[in-house]
């Protein structure tokens, strides 16, 4: 492990897995909670639609444009999102319109670069991110990025937090599902925007989705099951980033295996506390 800190790339790695895991494993909480599992993944795919957009049109060097393309491609994808779960009365579950949305976008990043020359660089940029060669400097400003959203979200807490629990009873209390909604979405953007850019759609979604599990396995309690999905999302991410360098592997997938590998522990180690399988 010394001899990993040793190394630049792998300090800066470990602090990029840091910060994406410590904004999603709390966003990861409203997500599960939600019963939106996919979300995530639907918008990280959006995102990375607005990055092969800015491929073809040649903006992809200009850091300014290409974000503003994802973000716009993700925002779109959030507006849907909030206008169809603020339906009253809807015959087909989010998740189905979800999982359109996510299999829609990747074929549509597909076409889009397969007449790039880069193309497959480009693709496997997308989903497996680039923890190892990102820039520190982006790293920072990603920090500040989330500080804010982090802030707002702090801010918000209690109409956040009112849908998430129920979202039904916080309608009759007189809050507007679709503005709340789609604000929670709006900024989730923002992050997966971010996120994608530097650890690839598939690792966004693990880091999103596996460490709130672990904490909702671990309690109900909000504080406690947010304290245990932080704790967890920092030592996989440590876990995963040392795994590969020590065997040359990619880093995204190895902390993403890391993070799925220490769940099914989690979930042993629960099962034998509280007394076996159920009958």
């Amino acid at each position: 492990m010394t001899d990993a800190l040793a190394l630049p790339f792998f300090r800066t790695a470990v602090l990029a897995c840091f910060l994406l895991a410590g904004i999603h494993a709390y966003l990861g909480f409203h997500v599960v909670r939600r019963g939106v599992i996919f979300v995530d993944l639907a918008l990280a795919q959006m995102a990375a639609l607005g990055v092969a957009l800015a491929i073809v049109l040649g903006r992809h060097e200009n850091p300014v444009q290409a974000y503003a393309l994802a973000l716009g491609m993700t925002l779109v994808g959030a507006a849907c999102f909030a206008w169809l779960r603020s339906q009253e009365r809807r015959q087909v579950p989010l998740e189905a319109f979800i999982g359109i949305v996510f299999a829609t976008a990747q074929a549509a990043v597909f076409l889009i670069l397969e007449k790039s020359p880069a193309g497959p660089e480009h693709l496997k940029e997308t989903l497996v991110g680039a923890l190892f060669t990102v820039d520190p400097k982006h790293v920072l400003h990603t920090a500040l990025l989330y500080a804010v959203i982090g802030l707002l979200h702090w801010l918000l807490r209690r109409p956040f937090f009112e849908i998430t629990s129920d979202a039904e009873g916080a309608r009759r209390g007189g809050r507007r599902l679709f503005f709340w909604d789609f604000l929670f979405y709006a900024i989730f953007g923002f992050v997966v925007t971010s996120s994608v850019q530097i650890a690839g759609v598939l690792l966004v979604f693990g880091l999103l989705v596996i460490p709130a599990v672990a904490g909702l396995m671990t309690s109900e309690r909000t504080g406690i099951a947010l304290l245990v999905g932080w704790s967890f999302a920092f030592v996989a991410c440590l876990v995963g980033l040392l795994g590969s360098v020590r065997f040359d592997l990619p880093a995204a997938p190895s902390v993403l295996v890391a993070l799925t590998g220490l769940l099914v522990l989690l979930g042993a180690a629960l099962r034998l506390r509280r007394g076996g399988a159920p009958r």
